[in-house]
């Protein structure tokens, strides 16, 4: 059987290893636009704040598809799918067999319609490449805006400020993080980052990037004007849904995709950033890694339902412990808050079970309210956390 998979992002590098375990006379191709290995996205911030090589979060590398019995074929980019003969082309004409095919072509940076967002001196991160850009850019610059404050946009922030840079977030809402923290949690979190050196505008609409032959300085609807020698755009991004809807797979908001993660062409599969499952967009490793482990596994012949992800959180947001997940916002239920500090805890119950949480700067809890979402941990322990 042969093989195919475009992507080698986690959720293209998950299936093909679950096939390559399930299969032993698999022929497993996995073909990448991208010229490195398979590495650790959330690991660029790092990369960025020059706190770590491209080496070390690099997951796995040649030697790792030479054992496993994987073709890997970067630097090459698909322009078209053949269903009919079950071929794909390549950019260079080249063409690839497969009997079962995985598009886990992922996602690119989403920019706004913002009057001179092609000039020199604006960016968005995706890969290392990006990052690289940014840096040699930034060498001789010192005032940074960036565009978005949801995670990357923040953590970007945090990076350059480490970088002794001068940084200013403008966020279209009237809070940071509006997808993790309700209103007193993004009040605490942009108190405790502008104590750290970092500056917002939010609500704010960039309407302009101004500058001659690069980027100067960014206007706001309200008219407001800030001066940028680079800015990054960190405002969402969109799945890479080309190749599957040139051949007309179903397409709503994402490439559709059944429990089984099929596409409506029988032998073609998705996963990752470019899928819309049961009506849901999920764009996050999480989510990614299970659809890839699930699609591999069906593409072999063991059917196995994905039943979605929860939307979860744990990390360090510029260093600060945060946890979210689940109906944060739900009225209905038990509802205990805690602030004290720099830590604020909400967590929602309902029936004896834990249905939202947030959790900000205490390392405990965010542990408590992981593992009571895995059913690992009961309410009982939550409510402890109360009565310090």
């Amino acid at each position: 059987m042969k093989y195919l998979i475009i992507g080698n992002g986690v959720a293209g590098d998950e299936a093909s290893i679950m096939i390559g375990k399930n299969d032993a006379t698999a022929e497993i191709k996995l073909i990448s636009e991208s010229i490195n290995y398979f590495y650790y996205k959330p690991k660029l911030i790092n990369y960025l704040a020059n706190e770590i090589s491209l080496n070390k979060f690099t997951i796995h590398k040649k030697a790792f598809y030479e054992k496993m019995n994987i073709k890997n074929i970067p630097g090459t980019k698909i322009t078209k799918i053949n269903p009919d003969k079950n071929i794909v082309i390549a950019e260079d004409k080249t063409e690839y067999e497969y009997d079962k095919l995985l598009l886990a072509t992922g996602s690119r940076a989403f920019i706004p319609a913002i009057k001179g967002a092609n000039k020199n001196g604006v960016f968005t991160i995706r890969e290392v490449e990006d990052c690289d850009n940014i840096l040699e850019y930034i060498k001789d610059k010192n005032s940074i805006v960036v565009i978005g404050g949801g995670l990357l946009g923040l953590e970007t922030a945090n990076s350059l400020r480490s970088l002794n840079k001068k940084v200013t977030v403008i966020e279209y809402f009237s809070t940071l993080l509006p997808r993790q923290l309700d209103n007193d949690g993004a009040n605490l979190l942009k108190k405790m980052l502008e104590k750290k050196g970092l500056n917002f505008i939010l609500p704010g609409i960039v309407e302009i990037i101004e500058g001659k032959d690069k980027v100067e300085k960014v206007i706001l609807k309200s008219g407001k004007e800030i001066k940028a020698d680079a800015v990054i755009v960190s405002a969402g991004i969109r799945g890479r849904i080309e190749l599957a809807q040139d051949i007309g797979i179903k397409i709503n908001k994402g490439i559709v995709v059944n429990d089984f993660m099929q596409t409506s062409v029988e032998n073609i599969y998705s996963a990752g950033d470019s899928v819309e499952h049961n009506g849901k967009l999920y764009g996050i490793w999480k989510a990614s890694k299970e659809q890839g482990k699930i699609a591999g596994l069906n593409m072999v012949g063991i059917k196995t339902k994905y039943n979605g992800t929860l939307f979860s959180n744990i990390l360090k947001v510029t260093g600060i412990d945060l946890y979210s997940a689940g109906n944060f916002d739900s009225k209905n239920g038990e509802i205990l808050i805690s602030k004290n500090g720099n830590e604020y805890i909400k967590f929602i119950i309902k029936n004896n079970q834990l249905i939202g949480a947030i959790v900000l700067g205490n390392a405990n809890a965010v542990k408590i309210a992981s593992k009571d979402f895995e059913g690992k941990a009961s309410v009982e322990e939550l409510k402890n956390l109360f009565d310090r």
